[in-house]
């Protein structure tokens, strides 16, 4: 056998070849179906967003014609181009999964959508399989570098690397890459992944295409593959220029990448998003929910503090934002919206509420202050103190959407229609519901096609 078989990339594509829907339990099949539902809705909502139209425009400027369409536009493009302009257009809300390699779906499926469409591949079963395979590497490379925080510690955002990575081993499935070919897909998305955190700066739109750009790297290395473009088989482990000496500065664990591989679902750690926020604010949302439960209206409320660890205030600690993304990425923001409005869904970031001065006002009773005994994921711990004088506090352990905590499927199928009618008519909508739910029926992906176009 060749030098691949030797490579982490090597074993990634031996299992990734073989890889058979049959062989996964039932309640992974089920979920993978609810994430799938759970995309689709996101981008069907992200493409009204300034972001999702900055995308159509830009793939326009670059040149359109191909078979391949971007989503709720008319225009068609070639697969990567398409992957990019919807992988961008799918994070536009915040409102896509997490828990993968941050945003799995949001880099997994517009890539192997585009495959499917560019291909005329129309077998439901195999999307499943790519979709899963995806999941699976995205996050299991996250894991070598020791979980989320320390693979994102130097300021990489994992979306956009790991994702990468995700992305090629469910493109190369899609095109039916043989195991070389494979092993080579994986090697050309390491060696072209990027994507920084600098966007929490400023709250930039990019952090948006970061997904995007994950999801085209895939499709792009797949492609690059199929062709013959040989991809480096030790982009893993090179000792210069492998990802375990370039992504992260701390310890690694190239075990975890294969630990209880086909037993212990990566995507089975995607969580549901309850909330139109980062997921780190999800705990602190939902302890506002149940602490506004002691008040008649947010007057009561004289202050709010938030104790959290470092981690939360560097990336969640803005009391100021400036851009819709800034307040997404702003736990003080979407505590006082869920105080006010009792909520913190897309309406909550968006005009009027973005600019409501009763908001702003309120954001400044919020203090937001390092505990240093916080350490880990330990999630923030929300007290107020009423103008009564009353003080109560809650510490949310577990929030909504996390895979121990799952969004009911009820509740998920209504977010799903929520969203998709920002560009979809209620029927239309709910047939491509109940599509994508039978998505390994004969027709149903040549359908959600048709019905995403």
């Amino acid at each position: 056998m060749d030098a691949s078989s030797k490579s982490m990339s090597g074993s990634i594509a031996e299992y990734a070849v073989s890889f058979d829907l049959n062989t996964v339990p039932p309640e992974v099949v089920a979920y993978s179906k609810m994430l799938l539902l759970d995309l689709v809705g996101a981008a069907l909502a992200g493409v009204t967003t300034d972001e999702g139209q900055a995308a159509v425009m830009t793939i326009k400027a670059l040149g359109v014609g191909g078979s391949t369409s971007i989503w709720r536009s008319g225009i068609v493009t070639n697969p990567a181009h398409a992957a990019l302009a919807n992988g961008t257009i799918a994070h536009a809300q915040e409102l896509d999964d997490f828990g993968g390699c941050d945003h799995s779906g949001a880099v997994v499926i517009p890539a192997i959508l585009a495959i499917a469409e560019a291909e005329g591949i129309t077998d439901g079963t195999h999307i499943l399989e790519a979709m899963i395979l995806g999941y699976e590497f995205g996050v299991r490379t996250m894991d070598v570098f020791g979980g989320y925080r320390p693979c994102n510690d130097l300021g990489w955002h994992s979306t956009a690397t790991c994702g990468s990575i995700g992305a090629a081993v469910a493109a190369a499935k899609m095109l039916r890459l043989n195991h070389e070919k494979t092993c080579d897909a994986i090697g050309h998305a390491g060696n072209i992944a990027g994507g920084t955190w600098s966007f929490l700066a400023d709250g930039a739109m990019a952090k948006r295409v970061n997904a995007g750009k994950a999801a085209e790297n895939g499709v792009i290395s797949a492609y690059l593959a199929a062709n013959g473009m040989t991809g480096p088989k030790y982009v893993f482990e090179a000792d210069w220029g492998g990802i375990l000496n370039t992504w992260s500065h701390k310890d690694v664990f190239p075990e975890k990448l294969f630990e209880d591989l086909g037993t212990d679902f990566g995507l089975m750690r995607s969580g549901i998003k309850p909330h139109a926020s980062c997921r780190g604010a999800h705990s602190a949302t939902d302890s506002a929910l149940i602490l506004r439960q002691h008040i008649h209206d947010h007057s009561d409320i004289a202050a709010v503090r938030i104790r959290c660890n470092r981690y939360n205030i560097r990336t969640l600690g803005d009391q100021t934002p400036a851009t819709r993304l800034a307040a997404q990425m702003s736990m003080p923001y979407a505590i006082a919206a869920t105080f006010i409005y009792g909520h913190s869904g897309l309406e909550a970031f968006e005009e009027p509420a973005f600019s409501d001065p009763v908001l702003r006002d309120f954001m400044k009773r919020i203090d937001i202050e390092e505990d240093e005994t916080m350490v880990g994921e330990t999630p923030p711990v929300v007290e107020i103190e009423l103008t009564s004088g009353k003080t109560y506090s809650e510490q949310t352990l577990i929030a909504l959407g996390d895979p121990e905590n799952p969004v009911p499927q009820a509740q998920v199928e209504a977010k799903f229609m929520s969203l998709a009618t920002r560009s979809l008519s209620i029927s239309n909508a709910q047939i491509l519901k109940n599509t994508i739910l039978g998505i390994t029926e004969d027709g149903a992906l040549t359908r959600v096609i048709e019905l995403m176009r």
